[in-house]
């Protein structure tokens, strides 16, 4: 295929010794930050990825704990072009509701001009995110496509609950599992989804997850494996990996690879580096200049 050569190209340029980036890695700069990107990809608070393709409105991440929920942030995600793409954002402050599309942004149902400021909440757009920061503990940026950040005070560990998972600390543990059994990433998803009465969307079947595993357990696997690792660990991406663990992306690029059709790949590999990019600038480091005319 005409992207894996490209990426062959631009691995050419920037590969370096991988067991000395592999000497330099320390754990997620942030574990308080949770994002969703590309295709299926999310992260929870607790640095755990996993895979959920749902096209309907979910929580993403609420205070579940307390008698009052003082927020909450759901996302609608929908198919354009063969690419997901997230449709707007519903963010609720103590029973105020901001409403972000790529257009415009609502307050309680009210059109507002940016920048916006009032009750301890900001809201901000420039070219490369929508932001919306609140004195109540959280922050949510979006790029206005299809990838969504939030990052939250360490106050609300414990008391989360949605697609970013509980806050807890642990990997994998609470998350996916459901009444003392284990249960799958659409499974999970399918739980925070959020019901609305005129809402045109089919709930994911597990079925979906099991082909997936079936893919990318394959041969043909292996080598997108081995693309992805020297891509992550190259010496240009340094600066990233000496604050970033690459793993969990190393990881969602072999699924974006092998799990993509042949008219998304391009997309879907690109939007994992492109998060990667943005955690690490987020982290205080320097992502190389990795996009070219003829990649990405």
């Amino acid at each position: 295929m005409r992207w894996r050569s490209v990426l062959w190209s631009f691995l050419a340029l920037s590969v370096a010794s991988l067991p000395e980036v592999q000497a330099r890695l320390v754990r997620n700069h942030v574990s308080s930050i949770c994002s969703t990107w590309g295709r299926e990809h999310f992260k929870t608070f607790d640095g755990d990825v996993y895979q959920f393709p749902g096209m309907c409105e979910y929580n993403l991440v609420s205070d579940c704990h307390e008698s009052y929920q003082g927020f909450s942030v759901h996302i609608k995600r929908t198919e354009k072009d063969g690419n997901p793409t997230i449709t707007y954002l519903a963010v609720t402050i103590n029973e105020v509701l901001f409403h972000l599309s790529k257009s415009r942004v609502t307050v309680n149902y009210e059109q507002v001009p940016l920048p916006y400021y009032k009750g301890g909440v900001q809201v901000e757009n420039n070219a490369v995110y929508i932001k919306l920061q609140t004195k109540v503990g959280f922050t949510v940026m979006w790029n206005g496509d299809d990838a969504v950040m939030v990052e939250i005070d360490n106050d609300f560990a414990n008391q989360t609950c949605g697609l970013c998972g509980d806050f807890n600390g642990v990997p994998v543990y609470n998350e996916f599992i459901h009444n003392g059994r284990k249960i799958g990433p659409i499974e999970f998803g399918n739980k925070h989804k959020a019901h609305r009465p005129n809402d045109d969307c089919e709930d994911p079947y597990e079925e979906e997850e099991e082909l997936l595993e079936a893919v990318t357990d394959s041969d043909s696997c292996k080598e997108s494996l081995t693309i992805c690792k020297q891509m992550f660990l190259s010496e240009s991406w340094s600066s990233c990996t000496e604050l970033i663990d690459p793993e969990a992306y190393i990881q969602a690029c072999v699924k974006d690879m092998c799990g993509c059709s042949n008219n998304t790949n391009d997309f879907c590999v690109c939007s994992t580096l492109s998060e990667y990019s943005r955690q690490c600038s987020h982290a205080g480091g320097q992502p190389p200049y990795w996009r070219t005319p003829q990649f990405c």
